[in-house]
């Protein structure tokens, strides 16, 4: 009924954890899950799923992961773990195939992410990958990350589940897994691969060649690329930060998680900064929107710095980057005074990028006290009219996909049961996304959820899923699952999982105060239209806003208010 991954994730916290809990208390779990394709031979899928109530939301939370973690726990026998309670004293889970011990975390406490699975490789073997917390997350920073170890490191980044294990006194798991994913159908699957997914090379070579990082360039000669704390939507320094500037002046080698060819992530020198001489883990697409042009800044090894910083201390990158940009506008607006930060911001000069990003992880007074509140939460603090500059949606900090210049992303921010992100409906850059109708909007969110659920639970990156199987759930899909698994699950079947998966995370929140109100848009996208380039006039009134949220809400089979109806339960066997 819920595949893995996503699902069990969701099945587990709606069945364990009260709807009253604070995400921060004993009650609330965290969730690591695999999926049936988990460590098998289809490509993309090194990957598992990481679940729970947010501190940053108070909502369900699910973050996707790559690197080597997942495939380990999975060739462990364990499918998932759920870590519950919280330990009088710094503990990490320690797994080595069925044997799971808790074990003594001491002196892990305070060492940063990279620091830590190097001395759990030291403790546990050199076999072992780590999924694990850094300074962020133990003090309490609410979009604190878990860090997964590899030869391509991965964050499951959004919604502070990384505090969450804060709280619990929990620095992370370290596993070894000697197991294989077991296939039903060997033959069956390396036939598929070869006629199905031969292609899909060629689909992410742009990927292949600069990592996500390519969309910099695409997306802001579109006007789509949020600028200065999403004032503008084009970055005149764009290509100071493309992917193509740092395929030609600082990448080093390409890096994939595990089992994967596409290796989309890279390693880049940096020259200077707190990082200097060192080689990292080069900016994704979303750290570059976040740390670039929402800061207006144009410097790349400031950003190589900020992110590795944030790897370090196990922070979420995006939410640092648009929370920074909200306050700085703060300032510039006269909201708040540099005397109260105690460091001196300014949009376009970021030289001590890595340094606020590590007072914010330790909590210290002025700047890095208000920037680990969150975008939110912060506003709540500083008052006036700051709420007019938050780019959140849920208290969770929006990805860089506009939600003015492509109109159809606002409902999908509206709708995502995490808040402002970007994987639950996806972006859709066709060309026709201002002309289609609220109906057609509405179908496209609806067909592009249930699509990720179901990704998310098999689980599978979701670059190859979107290559291999289509960005909506397809009859593709039928042929890899059953050779994998050997059951007989059909299209429709499949449809009725992803909806499923997806009204179960919605009864979560529901639950938790979910309604049409929480899902309106920051006030910048709902009344200032978008000021410059392709996307002139753009935005999302709350007339708009409405209308396709009524049609969602109709083809979804919910009331007005968001709340899925009885007859739409039963149907999914969830009444």
């Amino acid at each position: 009924m819920f595949l893995g991954g996503n699902g069990f994730a969701a099945k587990f916290i709606y069945d364990l954890v009260p709807h009253t809990a604070d995400p921060l208390s004993e009650e609330n779990i965290v969730v690591f899950a695999t999926g049936p394709f988990t460590g098998s031979p289809v490509w993309g899928t090194g990957r598992g799923h990481l679940a729970s109530l947010s501190p940053q939301t108070g909502m369900f939370c699910d973050s996707n992961f790559g690197g080597d973690f997942a495939s380990m726990l999975k060739g462990s026998g364990f499918d998932a773990v759920i870590i519950s309670g919280r330990a009088p004293a710094p503990v990490y889970v320690s797994i080595h195939d069925v044997d799971a011990r808790v074990r003594d975390a001491k002196d892990l406490w305070g060492k940063s992410t990279g620091e830590t699975h190097r001395m759990l490789v030291e403790r546990e073997g050199k076999r072992v990958e780590s999924a694990v917390i850094g300074p962020a997350g133990e003090n309490g920073v609410v979009f604190a990350d878990v860090m997964c170890s590899g030869s391509r490191v991965s964050a499951a980044g959004r919604g502070g589940i990384g505090a969450v294990l804060g709280a619990k006194n929990c620095k992370g798991i370290v596993v070894e897994g000697t197991g294989k994913t077991g296939i039903a159908y060997p033959d069956d699957l390396r036939s598929y691969m070869k006629t199905v997914l031969s292609d899909v090379k060629g689909k992410a070579a742009a990927l292949s060649s600069m990592g996500t990082p390519f969309l910099v360039e695409v997306i802001n000669a579109r006007g789509m690329l949020c600028t200065r704390n999403n004032t503008r939507e084009t970055f005149d320094h764009a290509g100071d930060i493309s992917g193509e500037f740092i395929r030609e002046n600082y990448q080093k080698k390409s890096v994939a998680c595990r089992g994967c060819p596409v290796a989309c992530g890279k390693i880049v020198s940096v020259p200077h900064g707190a990082f200097s001489d060192r080689d990292v883990k080069m900016p994704e697409y979303e750290t570059l929107y976040a740390m670039g042009s929402m800061l207006d800044n144009g410097d790349i090894v400031s950003i190589f710095n900020g992110n590795a910083m944030c790897d370090e201390m196990g922070m979420d990158t995006i939410s640092f980057g648009v929370t920074l940009a909200f306050l700085t506008e703060c300032v510039e607006r006269g909201i708040i005074g540099e005397d109260e930060l105690k460091t001196k911001i300014s949009f376009g000069g970021w030289d001590n990028l890595s340094e606020i990003a590590k007072k914010t992880a330790l909590r210290e007074d002025g700047i890095g006290r208000l920037l680990s509140l969150g975008s939110e939460r912060l506003s709540e603090l500083l008052g006036h009219d700051s709420y007019k500059f938050l780019y959140a949606r849920q208290g969770l900090e929006m990805a860089g996909h506009s939600a003015r210049g492509l109109q159809g992303m606002g409902l999908a921010y509206a709708t995502s049961t995490r808040g402002g992100s970007h994987h639950d409906a996806r972006p859709n850059y066709s060309d026709s996304d201002a002309g289609t109708g609220f109906d057609e909007q509405a179908q496209y969110c609806l067909d592009s959820e249930h699509n990720t659920a179901i990704g998310d639970s098999l689980v599978i990156c979701r670059f190859i899923q979107e290559r291999a199987f289509g960005v909506r759930p397809a009859d593709a899909y039928i042929p890899a699952l059953r050779s994998v698994t050997g059951w007989d699950i059909d299209l429709g079947e499949l449809k009725d999982i992803g909806e499923r998966i997806y009204n179960l995370e919605r009864i979560i929140n529901v639950k938790r105060g979910a309604n049409r109100l929480t899902a309106m848009l920051p006030y910048r996208v709902m009344n200032e239209p978008v000021p410059d380039g392709p996307c002139r006039g753009r935005h999302v009134p709350q007339a708009q806003l409405d209308g396709m949220l009524d049609s969602y809400y109709r083809l979804r089979g919910w009331d007005r208010n968001g709340v899925p109806l009885d007859g739409t339960l039963a149907r999914l066997g969830l009444a």
